[in-house]
């Protein structure tokens, strides 16, 4: 605590006097995002400075492995965000981001680790889909690819599930949005893009 009330101090001191004008605007002109980006809680995801964005740039929605659930299946802060920022902001782009080493995808694919955690068990489990497949991809992967492809297909099924929601219909019908699949690798800093007409990943970093 002591570290994060010097952080404040800092802030106060060094950072805000050079945003004051930015940040004077975005209360008196309100926030005007382009992009939302629904990502894992993770705290080793930093996603300002991965995007390098400052105020009123980014409008995020971090929950635990970045999962959507289904409309209508679900009504809770991830759900009331994401219709917020598509209706009453100007977002053109959706991006959902999932990571490497991901705690909820092992979750998922390992269901006992979670026994006890009641919450994190249910909410984990609007992404079951995930492990059926990574079963079906056969024995042969390790741990590693394993939670790999993990977080690789829970991003795709979000983006689906994401198609689930009527507001997002209508703005995809109207062709004045679009939608991203996204995962960066903590260890490398490297960001890659789900390529929907391959089903391929493509590196963003490269």
């Amino acid at each position: 605590m002591d570290r994060l009330l010097q952080g404040i101090r800092r802030f106060r001191t060094d950072v805000f006097p050079s945003l004051r004008t930015k940040f004077e605007g975005l209360v008196r002109d309100g926030q005007q995002p382009r992009a939302l980006l629904i990502g894992c809680a993770d705290s080793r995801v930093p996603f300002e400075t991965l995007l390098d964005v400052g105020p009123g740039e980014l409008f995020i929605v971090r929950v635990a492995g970045n999962i959507v659930p289904r409309y209508g299946t679900y009504v809770g802060g991830v759900t009331a965000s994401i219709e917020f920022a598509v209706t009453q902001l100007p977002i053109k782009d959706v991006i959902v981001c999932g990571h490497s080493h991901c705690g909820a995808m092992r979750a998922i694919l390992e269901p006992e680790r979670v026994r006890d955690l009641p919450a994190v068990r249910d909410w984990v489990g609007f992404s079951d889909d995930v492990r059926q497949h990574v079963h079906d991809l056969g024995p042969d992967l390790n741990e590693a690819e394993r939670v790999d492809r993990a977080v690789k297909t829970n991003v795709v099924l979000a983006l689906d599930n994401l198609r689930t929601f009527p507001c997002i219909q209508e703005k995809l019908a109207a062709n004045t949005m679009r939608l991203h699949g996204w995962t960066f690798e903590i260890e490398t800093g490297r960001v890659f893009e789900h390529d929907e007409r391959t089903s391929g990943w493509r590196d963003l970093s490269a």
